[in-house]
């Protein structure tokens, strides 16, 4: 009860713009106090074009993924020119982008949307090698963008051979060219652990910006594969990662665990990405099942994840606009106490989420390769004494009574069970 009471004495002085609770946010008013959510360019495989993100948000609007509250479209990299203009300032791929990113700007917001777009603190872009990343560039990047339009900033480090404090003195002045920009822009993170082992999420950097991301980046696989070019993540240990970083979530600032991949087939995912993923053993196999998928945005919710989504939504199957705009499963996303779930034991079976008004989200998780039952109590979960708890199950929509026992039998395997559980005074 008092981790409660002190985080919503967060929430009301936060609102209010009062810096406090711990180490100080990235701004005084954050861009966002719950988890952005919106989509990214980067995992469909779009070639980006003004043509292109205007018919993303048709589609995002079309399929009611704006009003299940995905309203950032996020441009990733392959946005810019190969290079600035004559005054030394960022433009758009003239040819792609003609009308240039204040007309994409214009179209989000008249959409009732968001713009964001993606940089570097580096010399270049990350894969690309174009020479117009903002590195002795910041304030001037930061007034372009506000002039643009531009609602939320991606800023991914590339460079290999720079330590942790030179990283931290690069995203910290972005940071504050933001601040002074004199737009809010939510400010997006991806530190690199390349050059330092002691960067990346070993490092808090909840007073440098809005979200970080925690790992490398995720692809639409259960679990990791490593080849020649080294490992990429699958979504078990993706949230692996995440777990022990549960303490820095909090309003106005979340942990990244990478965009989501519902919807992307993995051979789509590797003929999009030949550069990241060429070399890996079985480059060829099995994407993941729906309810692999089910799972993935099942714990993104649990972990108070930004939910980002990464596939194609022009073409978007209604099974992958279903699992995306779940509105049960938003709202523990959403939830404004920004609490991080918790495993009950290392396995991340069973995670317990606090929510606002004194109720918990519950996931049961089965990793087996078999259907398995999971059992946990009401107390197990942190619910005080009550004569009755009301359970709902988040997928299925129906809702039952218990006097005890949670109970989830026959899971499937690598599916999961969601469900919110409130104390009652009775069952009924």
């Amino acid at each position: 009860m008092r981790r409660l009471s002190t985080l919503l004495g967060c929430l009301v002085l936060l609102a209010a713009g009062v810096a406090a609770c711990g180490k100080p946010p990235a701004r005084s008013a954050p861009a966002a106090l719950t988890p952005p959510m919106g989509w990214n360019s980067w995992n469909s495989g779009i070639s980006l074009s003004e043509r292109t993100v205007e018919e993303t948000i048709d589609a995002m609007v079309s399929s009611g993924m704006r009003d299940a509250g995905y309203r950032y479209v996020n441009l990733d990299a392959g946005w810019a020119a190969d290079s600035r203009d004559s005054a030394g300032d960022l433009r758009a791929d003239p040819v792609r982008f003609p009308g240039g990113i204040p007309a994409v700007a214009q179209y989000a917001h008249s959409h009732g949307m968001l713009l964001g777009l993606y940089a570097s603190p580096s010399y270049e872009l990350c894969g690309l090698g174009a020479a117009n990343a903002s590195r002795g560039h910041e304030s001037a990047d930061a007034t372009t963008f506000a002039r643009w339009g531009v609602d939320y900033l991606k800023y991914d480090w590339c460079s290999t051979d720079q330590d942790r404090s030179d990283q931290i003195s690069a995203f910290s002045a972005m940071r504050d060219a933001l601040q002074r920009s004199g737009r809010q822009i939510l400010y997006s993170i991806n530190p690199n652990t390349s050059g330092d082992p002691s960067a990346g999420s070993a490092y808090d950097w909840s007073g440098i910006a809005d979200m970080s991301r925690t790992t490398i980046d995720l692809v639409p696989l259960w679990h990791s594969q490593t080849g020649a070019a080294g490992p990429v993540l699958g979504v078990t240990e993706q949230v692996d990662a995440d777990v022990p970083l549960a303490a820095r979530s909090r309003p106005g600032y979340v942990n990244d665990p990478d965009m989501l991949v519902a919807g992307i087939s993995w051979p789509d995912f590797v003929a999009d990405h030949q550069g990241m993923v060429e070399t890996l053993a079985g480059e060829h196999g099995p994407s993941m099942t729906l309810d692999e998928q089910r799972t993935h945005i099942s714990l993104w919710a649990m972990l108070a994840a930004p939910l980002l989504a990464g596939n194609d939504i022009r073409t978007m199957s209604a099974q992958t606009r279903d699992l995306l705009t779940n509105p049960d499963i938003i709202a523990v996303d959403q939830d404004p106490l920004v609490t991080q779930g918790r495993p009950l034991a290392q396995d991340n079976r069973i995670m317990v989420k606090p929510l606002a008004g004194g109720a918990v989200a519950v996931s049961m998780t089965n990793p087996e390769s078999q259907p398995a039952s999971i059992v946990t109590t009401a107390a197990s979960v942190g619910l005080p004494h009550s004569p009755c708890y009301r359970v709902r199950d988040l997928w299925t929509h129906v809702g039952r009574s218990t006097t005890s026992d949670l109970v989830a039998e026959a899971i499937p395997p690598h599916a999961t069970v969601m469900m919110r559980v409130r104390p009652s005074q009775g069952c009924h």
